[in-house]
């Protein structure tokens, strides 16, 4: 069991070394490296609230506490994803 927890967690943090490296890419290459980075961070957190307000019609959950807004606010929208998925696999 602790093969495949350590698997997961280095696993994860793969995931998220190239998920940053791919929006700072995004970001570099756009005429507008701030207002990317701002849009991608105000496009996280509503659509953070966006879930946690529709819970009940949904059935989707995320909580809100200061890892999935940070999370959220630095990656946007893929780490809200990963939130949806890591709930449903859960």
């Amino acid at each position: 069991m602790g093969d495949i927890m350590n698997f997961l967690k280095y696993g994860a943090l793969t995931l998220l070394g190239i998920t940053y490296s791919v929006i700072l890419i995004f970001a570099i290459k756009s005429r507008k490296p701030i207002k990317f980075l701002l849009l991608n961070a105000v496009f996280g957190v509503v659509l953070l609230l966006l879930i946690h307000y529709t819970k009940r019609y949904t059935g989707a959950f995320i909580p809100i506490n200061e890892y999935t807004v940070i999370g959220g606010a630095t990656l946007g929208v893929p780490a809200i994803i990963g939130f949806l998925v890591l709930n449903f696999i859960m």
